[in-house]
């Protein structure tokens, strides 16, 4: 079975803990049914608002990335999850997908999320602040001002 969803601003907002708060995002997933188990394949495209990690301004981050989760029916470890595999009861008959969606989302974010260069090159974070935190760039001391009691160490061998 082949599914096709939008996420948008409304399932970012209906989550208390998300520090997305916007975004468009085809999630595509694929059903693979078994007799014991489930295979659902999610393919993530779209773009999300994020805050710059550089200038704190907001600016549309595209993303994408495929993942894989097997579900697992009727088994006695019901409940119990691992990293890409779940249980539930045999009799079960709905699955919330929801939480997972989000997980992958939050997993195909950058750990570092800066405005993108432009086609020169420059960065197009926000001059102000970027000039406002050059102010505050403390320089690093020579090597004469290190502290004595480090010297000893420098004569150790490391065989």
């Amino acid at each position: 079975h082949e599914y096709e969803f939008n996420v948008t601003d409304k399932f970012f907002e209906s989550l208390d803990y998300s520090e997305i708060k916007q975004g468009n995002i085809i999630v595509k997933l694929v059903l693979l049914k078994q007799s014991t188990m489930m295979v659902l394949q999610f393919n993530i495209s779209g773009t999300v608002n994020v805050n710059c990690d550089r200038c704190f301004g907001e600016f549309d981050l595209p993303i994408s990335g495929d993942y894989k989760l097997i579900v697992k029916m009727g088994g006695y470890e019901v409940g119990d999850e691992d990293d890409d595999i779940i249980s539930i009861a045999a009799n079960e008959h709905e699955l919330n997908i929801s939480q997972f969606v989000y997980e992958y989302i939050m997993l195909s974010l950058p750990l570092k999320r800066v405005h993108p260069d432009d086609k020169d090159g420059n960065s197009t974070c926000d001059k102000e602040v970027l000039d406002k935190l050059n102010d505050y760039i403390v320089e690093e001391e020579e090597e004469d001002s290190k502290d004595p009691r480090w010297d000893g160490l420098k004569d150790i061998k490391l065989n």
